[in-house]
């Protein structure tokens, strides 16, 4: 996975086809898929920077939320008991799109990336009683992360393909 920001979308597009990280990303892949998403909120901090300046957007359409947290090590095993019903959980969630979760440092740094078809779905999803909303007030409870990073995009389009297939086809991709 690489995340990358540009100025604006023209730059972002040539980018991602064209400069030489990808181009070694891509003659090693399979397949790729190039997400386009423009920051609509933000609030924390990853390795101590903010690197999501918000754009005051409106309108409906898709959305995606991407969290990175640094978990502290006394929390680890009550945080990672709580994964499996959350995982199950969004899992069987018709409204979501899309979803990873990634290790940047197996255990206690991670990043979650979802995509959903508008911010009710994702909000239903987040606050509704269950594994997720358990989870979110032990965190708070708890304070079991030493630093964590929330950030809300409005989904611009994507190129290529994830396990063969075009996940925002489900919605209309945007572009």
């Amino acid at each position: 996975a690489i995340l990358a920001v540009w100025q604006d979308r023209a730059q972002a597009r040539q980018q991602s086809r064209n400069a030489p990280v990808f181009a070694r990303f891509h003659g090693r892949a399979i397949e790729s898929w190039t997400v386009f998403l423009t920051p609509v909120a933000a609030r924390g901090a990853w390795s101590g920077q903010s690197p999501f300046a918000p754009i005051d957007q409106t309108g409906d359409g898709p959305v995606a939320a991407l969290t990175r947290a640094s978990l502290r090590p006394r929390a680890t095993l009550r945080f990672w008991r709580r994964v499996p019903d959350i995982s199950a959980m969004i899992g069987t969630n018709s409204d979501v799109v899309f979803k990873i979760g990634i290790g940047e440092l197996p255990w206690f740094h991670q990043v979650t990336f979802s995509i959903w078809p508008d911010t009710e779905a994702m909000a239903r999803f987040a606050r509704a009683d269950g594994p997720h909303a358990s989870a979110i007030r032990a965190v708070r409870s708890g304070d079991w992360f030493r630093e964590e990073l929330y950030a809300r995009f409005r989904v611009l389009g994507s190129d290529g393909t994830w396990q063969g297939r075009q996940p925002l086809a489900q919605i209309g991709d945007p572009l």
